[in-house]
């Protein structure tokens, strides 16, 4: 038997994929928020433990606060007083985007206090922020607070499967966990180099020219610069969407419209894949660009899946027509409250719905958002054959495959 809990993650992502009958393998995609992990998914990683039973990997896909936060604090947890074992955690920070440039240099006195005020600076940023409700206790004060920094301290085993460096492509195509096959869709080096670049950047910006060494600094700024930097994306066009009534979704013009693709280095570095067991297979996309998912799926030659976790909370700059004509599945999955960014898009929930209408499909939401609210669930059944059903966003929702 194979289980997928979509947890209530706000505007983000948290998934336990649960493998098998006895002895299951455990599967953690992405942590959400604080309140994601403390409210929902610490009391099923104890239930975990208490079986006799382990995370046999933790994938954070990409540094994002709707990812990330409640991986935060669930491995500062762990860290103090250890409730579950962890197998191997994949998550690409700083450290790993560059693999020949580190020195055995140290830094001066004046570069780390350059980067402690970074790092500084970016947890009051995001404490500041209240628009998703993320408060004192999304991000801990002290130093060493980030995942990367935690990940180090609790010696974790840390893109083990890559030999210590990127999850990326080129890096690995397949891991296999005994009877479970995982295949790197997203990303590749030159996703990953678009980012460096940007944090390159963002340094030479403020005329600093560090030489990168292990320092952990490094990774801490890195991170937060990230975090910020996501926080302050504002796409205009979902900003005027929001509170927008419509008289009428018309599910044909939907998906005729011609959308932006996303081309954010952030998004770009997320981690996709397909995932393989009992012959059994799902795509888990993170928020992963759409034509570096189309290229991998071609190479794979893999069209047909029993599962689909749409990308990017549905956003419509993430699920070309190109992309939704590949995933052919019974079953989607979309993770957003609606409230931040307005997701999931219209544009790519009827791509979609429109696919196959000879084939029953079920979409699945945790959260009902007012788009939702605005389609007619009996006439989609009836004309495209696809059931939308909407969770409460109080609990997880359960999928048996």
């Amino acid at each position: 038997m194979i289980k997928v809990r979509m947890y209530p993650a706000k505007n983000g992502d948290c998934f336990l994929i649960s493998l098998g009958e006895q002895n299951k393998k455990h599967i953690l995609i992405d942590c959400g928020y604080t309140e994601t992990y403390e409210r929902f998914l610490k009391p099923d990683l104890i239930k975990i433990n208490e079986a006799g039973e382990k995370l046999n990997l933790m994938i954070i896909t990409h540094i994002d606060a709707d990812h990330i936060l409640g991986a935060i604090r669930f491995i500062e947890d762990n860290n103090k007083n250890q409730f579950i074992c962890i197998d191997e955690v994949w998550h690409n920070s700083y450290r790993h985007l560059q693999e020949n440039e580190k020195g055995d240099f140290k830094l001066s006195k004046q570069e780390e206090d350059i980067l402690k005020g970074q790092i500084s600076l970016g947890k009051s940023y995001i404490e500041r922020d209240s628009q998703e409700g993320i408060d004192h206790t999304e991000i801990s004060m002290k130093q060493g607070s980030t995942l990367g920094a935690l990940l180090l301290k609790g010696n974790y085993r840390w893109n083990s499967s890559f030999m210590g460096k990127a999850v990326a492509l080129e890096n690995k195509e397949k891991v296999e966990i005994e009877n479970v096959a995982i295949r790197i869709l997203s990303p590749n080096k030159s996703k990953l180099s678009k980012l460096e670049k940007k944090w390159i950047k963002e340094l030479k910006g403020k005329k600093w020219n560090f030489k990168i060494n292990e320092n952990e600094l490094f990774d801490d700024a890195y991170e937060f610069m990230l975090l910020m930097d996501e926080e302050v994306i504002i796409d205009h066009s979902e900003v005027s969407r929001k509170g927008e009534e419509r008289d009428k979704i018309i599910i044909e013009e939907a998906v005729k419209a011609r959308t932006p693709i996303d081309t954010s280095e952030i998004n770009g570095s997320s981690i996709g894949i397909l995932l393989q067991f009992n012959e059994k297979k799902m795509l888990f996309l993170g928020d992963a660009h759409p034509d570096i998912i189309c290229e991998g799926l071609k190479n794979l030659k893999e069209f047909d899946f029993d599962l689909v976790k749409v990308p990017h909370h549905g956003s419509k700059k993430n699920m070309t027509t190109e992309l939704a004509n590949l995933l052919k599945s019974k079953i989607f999955l979309v993770s957003t409250n609606g409230v931040k960014h307005q997701h999931p898009d219209i544009e790519s929930i009827a791509k979609i719905i429109s696919l196959n209408p000879l084939e029953q499909k079920r979409i699945y939401f945790n959260y009902e958002t007012d788009l939702l609210r605005q389609i007619d669930r009996d006439q989609i059944l009836q004309k495209y054959n696809c059931e939308l059903i909407m969770g409460s966003g109080e609990v997880p929702v359960d999928v048996k495959l």
